[in-house]
């Protein structure tokens, strides 16, 4: 490199820091309108900060000029000056980048936090709903609120055990086995629609009986799916549906309330299916007495491939302890 090209270079080192700085007064600008568009409160000291930052900015790109200015004009101590201005500036603006960052990111955490148990205090809120809506149905038959919080957590056992099985583990990630626990109280919601003739009945059914009680099934879906397309977002109650719909079928197809057979039944329904059947073995009924675990045990065990999905009675037979357990502390 020769003489005269080195004579150049600082005019295109300054040259190519002011559109570097130019660059960065806009982006930066850019920056805070984000930044305020995410903090729900004007934080007046960001604020200040964001300001301060920008002023620091257009100084330095006023600096590049004058400095520029200085060197054509062949003005070197004023040249040389501005550079050690430029240099404490520089100091200056590194501390305060660091600064506004940590104000800001703090003001986001504490946001973050905010939001965070907002989402918490909802769900809550949520769940709480469902079971009140799931126990008015309930109480005009002749199960409790244990029955829904036993039945919610066998899904979720069956659900967890499944998700270990390669065949399930893509499908039963955790999204879906909260879905499907928070849809399990739900399962019954369709009982509004029976008459409490029926439903308090303390003998058998006649055959007329059990057809009307075998539409709370499409009931409960319908309710559920009419209040799922008042969302305008993907939520549990699709799940929801499924379940509803599909928990009285049997993986041999002879099931109701459309006699759908082995997978062609939702894995919600399945799963729900067995979780039910062994809370109603367990259970007592002004028409029959409640069974042992063991004896409840032996009867899902005979259904395996009949009324139960094969998968599904191999994972219960795994945790058919935790079922037992569940079974007598939530008793009544």
């Amino acid at each position: 490199m020769t003489c005269a090209e080195c004579s150049y270079c600082p005019y295109l080192l300054i040259l190519t820091g002011a559109a570097l700085m130019l660059c960065c007064i806009i982006k930066f600008r850019n920056a805070i309108t984000i930044a305020k568009g995410m903090l729900l409160k004007k934080n007046h000291g960001i604020s200040l900060l964001h300001g301060m930052h920008l002023s620091l900015m257009v100084i330095f790109f006023a600096g590049y000029c004058v400095v520029f200015y200085f060197l054509i004009r062949g003005i070197q101590s004023a040249g040389i000056l501005f550079v050690a201005i430029g240099f404490f500036f520089g100091a200056l603006f590194a501390l305060l980048s660091i600064v506004l960052q940590l104000d800001t990111l703090s003001s986001i955490k504490v946001q973050h936090e905010s939001i965070k148990l907002a989402n918490q205090q909802l769900l809550q809120t949520e769940s709480v709903t469902i079971f009140t809506l799931a126990h008015q149905a309930e109480l005009r038959g002749l199960e409790t609120g244990k029955h829904i919080e036993r039945t919610a957590h066998y899904v979720r056992l069956l659900a967890q055990g499944l998700s270990e099985m390669p065949k399930y583990r893509s499908y039963l990630v955790s999204g879906y086995i909260a879905d499907i626990e928070k849809s399990a109280p739900l399962h019954d919601i369709g009982m509004v629609a029976v008459p409490d003739s029926i439903l308090k009945k303390p003998g058998k059914l006649t055959p007329e009986e059990f057809e009307i009680v075998k539409t709370h099934c499409e009931n409960g879906a319908r309710l559920l799916r009419t209040a799922d397309g008042k969302l305008s977002f993907q939520s549990f109650l699709k799940i929801a549906v499924q379940m509803v719909a599909s928990h009285h079928e049997k993986w041999n197809g002879k099931g109701y309330p459309r006699g759908l057979a082995d997978e062609s039944i939702p894995l919600s329904g399945r799963i729900m299916a067995l979780a039910d059947v062994y809370d109603a073995l367990r259970s007592d009924y002004p028409y029959k007495k409640r069974l042992s675990h063991e004896e409840a045990c032996k009867i899902i065990a005979k259904e395996k491939g009949e009324h139960f999905d094969p998968d599904i009675v191999e994972v219960f037979s795994s945790i058919e302890s935790k079922f037992h357990e569940i079974s007598v502390g939530l008793a009544g």
